[in-house]
């Protein structure tokens, strides 16, 4: 008896020492797949996945990782037939149905696509991409009423994920509520510090900034951030009548533009400044906003300016360029600052910015 369980024993350790060496060979081969996919031998790196997922047959990432490799072909099909097996996968994710919509409107199925995204969202329910990729599906549709709508979805349930604040930013920098593209482009660049869509929305905001204000002759100056909208019922309530947030916004910005005369980033630092100033005199209470309480937070360790200058440099490089010759030591006291964690700008469910 002693016998029989010595060899059962060591029959079961070996076939645990094969299992576990079949799986590292096959996340060794793995990468090497990968790599090779990267160097656009797509066949190759498929027919090496392929081993990996019969050495290791319940790891979820081979499959999917052939399925990327299809979509990178364009060969959808097979990319929809790979991914639609992994849903009922004890890994599967929301990333499966990200790519299973996408390969539907690659092939023209915006409907089956979109059918897709909300079967996803439904089993998971907190996948701020998924909100993204049905907000660009109804770009595409130049639908952007419902594009907003999903990715404002998108803030809600994950008030820290980036994408869907760049897509808004994008929008409503475009149109006739360029407030709130400016809050959530500032909200993106502090997100996602460091990407080409961050040098994008830094040029864009500065540009936003410089078309929206306007110095005219006679002293006389004007704003066109956004159109004040207010509810009849409101109206009615009199003294409790909270005001528009783009009223509130309006009042506090055009009084910080006295004697100034164009818009540049020393100028717009300076009325950023001022404009916080008088915010927190009264309105802040009653209209709390992450970004500008960020600001206050900034201005009161004395590192805001060069913080203006960093998130619009995009949109006046040479002018950045010479101010930053000349405030090296206060450039690095502000990335000193602005690098360390507990100074992020954090959003939360609790002062996430929607509309």
């Amino acid at each position: 008896m002693k016998a029989n369980i010595f060899f059962l024993v060591f029959g079961l350790l070996s076939f645990i020492g094969l299992a576990q060496n079949n799986k590292e060979t096959a996340l060794s081969k793995a990468k090497e797949a990968i790599k090779i996919i990267d160097e656009g031998k797509i066949d190759e790196g498929i027919k090496i996945l392929t081993e990996c997922a019969k050495l290791d047959p319940d790891n979820f990432i081979y499959p999917y990782e052939i399925a990327y490799a299809f979509m990178l072909q364009k060969n959808y099909e097979k990319a929809i037939d790979k991914l639609e097996k992994l849903k009922t996968h004890k890994s599967a994710c929301s990333e499966i149905y990200q790519s299973l919509g996408n390969c539907y409107i690659d092939l023209n199925k915006e409907d089956e696509a979109i059918k897709t995204y909300d079967e996803g969202i439904k089993l998971f329910p907190k996948s701020a991409v998924l909100y993204t990729e049905k907000g660009n599906l109804y770009v595409g549709k130049k639908n952007y009423s419902e594009a907003i709508l999903n990715y404002e979805r998108g803030i809600e349930v994950n008030p820290s994920y980036p994408s869907n604040y760049y897509r808004l930013a994008t929008l409503f920098l475009n149109s006739n509520d360029k407030l709130s593209g400016l809050i959530y482009g500032e909200i993106f660049i502090n997100l996602e510090r460091k990407s080409q869509r961050t040098k994008e929305i830094s040029e864009l905001l500065y540009n936003t900034y410089k078309s929206a204000i306007k110095f005219e002759a006679d002293n006389k100056t004007s704003i066109d951030f956004c159109q004040i909208v207010m509810d009849g019922n409101d109206i009615l309530k009199g003294d409790k009548m909270k005001m528009p947030f783009c009223m509130i916004f309006g009042k506090s910005f055009i009084m910080s533009l006295f004697d100034e005369k164009e818009i540049n980033l020393n100028s717009l630092s300076k009325i950023r400044t001022t404009f916080i100033e008088n915010f927190y005199k009264e309105d802040a209470k009653n209209y709390p906003n992450a970004v500008f309480e960020y600001h206050k937070k900034m201005i009161e360790n004395k590192i805001f300016d060069a913080y203006n200058h960093y998130i619009f440099q995009m949109g006046a490089q040479e002018e950045f360029k010479n101010w930053l010759k000349d405030n090296k030591t206060k450039f690095t006291e502000f990335i000193e600052w602005y690098t360390k964690e507990d100074n992020y700008l954090t959003i939360t469910e609790k002062n996430k910015f929607t509309r």
